[in-house]
């Protein structure tokens, strides 16, 4: 298990934004579940499974890097 800080959550939220996607949009390019994506984004949910924050992870470097 993995525990999400404040920052990783906000750079999600600021690349969300930035694309201007919902949330049901930005699970689907990640590979998580938008019920888990939703409770990550509210705060709801810090702890996650590895999968789940690798996930996420590269989902940002690659957006980082495009």
């Amino acid at each position: 298990m993995k525990s999400l800080d404040s920052k990783f959550v906000k750079k999600i939220l600021i690349a969300k934004a930035l694309k201007r996607l919902s949330i049901k949009e930005l699970a689907k390019l990640s590979g998580i579940n938008h019920v888990t994506m939703s409770k990550i984004l509210s705060g709801e949910q810090t702890i996650v499974h590895q999968s789940t924050f690798d996930k996420l992870n590269d989902w940002l470097l690659q957006e980082e890097n495009k």
